[in-house]
């Protein structure tokens, strides 16, 4: 029996196509290649199914997956433990949230999914007034030692609760893919936008590097939920009544393009999707990608990309 097209989670279009299927084992098969042995505990994400389908939706152009397994506390330890840098101290997007801020004279910031606190702790050397939410537990009381006033909610829940607070600038970075309902974390955020205040939000960008390297584990359930285009954060923005201010892509290494292009290989003959391994063709692209300049005139090939807005 076809099963049923699940609703775009951004437009709730039915319009949605099958672009590819992986089986629970393949994709723990990808981690293992990355160096990430998923634990029983972990294995417990995917829910016992036997496959995962990725849709794209014709409406929009948002890559989704069915069914939508968000990954369990035992998941993320085990990449936290076995991924050094798994959480990264730093990101680009980091400092264009903190540029704007400067520029706008914003006080005061609350982070949403705010981690252990590395955006936090940078806002605050820049003079800011740091606030985070986050749902995990020892991310909260690591904040708290750092002086930054975080609580243990949802955005929604914290709107309920403070119905009266408000904030120059709300950011959450690399958090969207993670959640089920993106389109409604993306609105409790802009609810706690002041008006006048801005809203700046990271996804990894489906339209540059990861788009050629689509088995990666790390862009499958229990992982990343939802792909995203520049197309869709506009289009949420639209929708909750910000002003787009800017869209802008990190810059992409020639390192990494090798490192994209040499999993993705891997991962196809490991599926059957490729006979023979090309130890050259990584190299190659990678070279042609660095000789050529192409980081400095082919815009938006980077892992991910950043939206600005503003409330007016």
């Amino acid at each position: 029996m076809t099963a049923p097209v699940p609703p775009c989670p951004i437009c709730a279009s039915l319009h949605s196509g099958v672009e590819d299927v992986l089986t629970p084992a393949q994709i723990g098969d990808g981690w293992r290649l990355l160096g990430v042995e998923l634990s029983p505990a972990a294995h417990e994400s995917f829910g016992g199914v036997p496959e995962i389908r990725r849709y794209r939706c014709g409406n929009c152009g948002l890559a989704h997956f069915d069914p939508v397994l968000p990954g369990n506390g035992a998941f993320y330890s085990d990449l936290q433990r076995q991924l050094p840098d798994y959480y990264q101290p730093t990101r680009p997007a980091f400092d264009r949230a903190l540029k704007w801020a400067t520029a706008q004279g914003y006080r005061g910031v609350l982070d949403v999914g705010c981690g252990s606190g590395a955006f936090l702790d940078q806002a605050a050397r820049k003079g800011l007034q740091t606030a985070g939410l986050d749902l995990n537990p020892d991310g909260v009381a690591e904040c708290l030692k750092r002086g930054h006033d975080v609580h243990q909610r949802t955005a929604a829940d914290f709107f309920t609760d403070c119905p009266d607070r408000r904030f120059d600038l709300v950011t959450s970075f690399e958090v969207m893919e993670h959640v089920p309902g993106p389109a409604s974390f993306f609105a409790s955020a802009a609810t706690l936008v002041r008006p006048g205040g801005g809203l700046v939000v990271s996804v990894p960008n489906d339209g540059g590097l990861p788009g050629l390297a689509r088995l990666i584990p790390h862009q499958w359930p229990p992982h990343h939920l939802t792909l995203w285009r520049r197309r869709n954060l506009q289009d949420l923005a639209q929708q909750n009544g910000l002003e787009v201010v800017a869209l802008e892509t990190d810059p992409l290494p020639w390192s990494m393009v090798r490192l994209f292009l040499d999993v993705q290989q891997q991962l196809e003959q490991r599926t059957g999707r490729r006979k023979a391994l090309n130890p050259w063709l990584p190299w190659l692209g990678a070279w042609s990608y660095r000789l050529s300049g192409a980081r400095y005139w082919w815009s938006g090939t980077g892992t991910s990309i950043t939206l600005i807005c503003r409330r007016t």
